[in-house]
């Protein structure tokens, strides 16, 4: 696989995403701990302790085959780890309450709707619509990192889901076309969010540009970028089935 730069692409607004229709193939949410061997799953909001999180992370069949798609392009001593995938609407609510807090705490002269706005940015709005779900109830969109064989995380320069500047993909990508000259610790953080970039993208993934963890497949986000009629994932239900025969 080649490595290259994080190409700039043009940020989606919701009213662009949310107008693709959705024509849903009906595929499985599938749990994506049983390869470890090429994924490691850490379910980071069920060890914060969020309402509606589970210690498992879930996304549909086709996310999980182009995962270890993405995984096999990866050099042999480098892993991926989901951090999170599939989101019930509990947990996506309790995601944006958090935010919207956080936002609504620095910025105490805002309005509301300003509030919300910022919020956004980082986490979708709670909703179930079968024509605009949140992308993480579709069971396509995954937010993921990179770890060594050691169990060692690799550093994005920014921890996961840090709601800041320093989080868009193409951060470090936009300091070096402004002739900044990054530091060691810069430059890896670039490297290795290129070689994630890299890696999913050539798995047919796409990346929220906010968000170096952030990428989605069969949304709607996805469909407009690919340019697709229509997305094939729609607001999906988890149904947990236990292993026993």
């Amino acid at each position: 696989m080649k490595v290259e730069a994080i190409p700039e692409y043009p940020l989606q607004t919701w009213d662009e995403i949310f107008a693709i229709p959705i024509v849903d193939n009906q595929e499985a949410l599938v749990p994506l701990s049983l390869a470890p061997e090429k994924i490691l799953v850490r379910s980071a909001y069920f060890e914060a302790g969020l309402r509606g999180a589970l210690p498992e992370c879930y996304a549909r069949e086709s996310v999980q085959q182009r995962l270890m798609t993405a995984a096999s392009l990866l050099p042999d001593t480098i892993r991926l780890v989901i951090l999170d995938g599939w989101r019930s609407t509990v947990l996506q609510q309790a995601l944006f309450d958090q935010c919207r807090n956080y936002y609504r705490h620095h910025n105490p002269d805002a309005t509301k709707e300003a509030v919300d706005a910022m919020a956004s940015t980082f986490v979708a709005v709670p909703s179930s619509k079968t024509t605009a779900p949140s992308p993480h109830l579709t069971g396509g969109a995954i937010d993921l990192s990179l770890a060594d064989r050691n169990g060692h995380p690799l550093f994005f320069g920014s921890p996961f889901d840090y709601a800041g500047d320093i989080s868009t993909t193409r951060y470090f990508e936009c300091a070096l076309q402004k002739g900044k000259q990054l530091d060691r610790h810069e430059q890896i953080a670039l490297d290795n969010r290129r070689l994630l970039y890299s890696a999913m993208t050539a798995a047919g993934f796409v990346n929220y540009d906010q968000e170096w963890w952030h990428f989605e497949y069969g949304s709607q986000r996805w469909a407009l970028v690919k340019k697709r009629d229509y997305a094939v994932y729609g607001p999906a239900t988890l149904e947990l089935q236990s292993f026993a025969i």
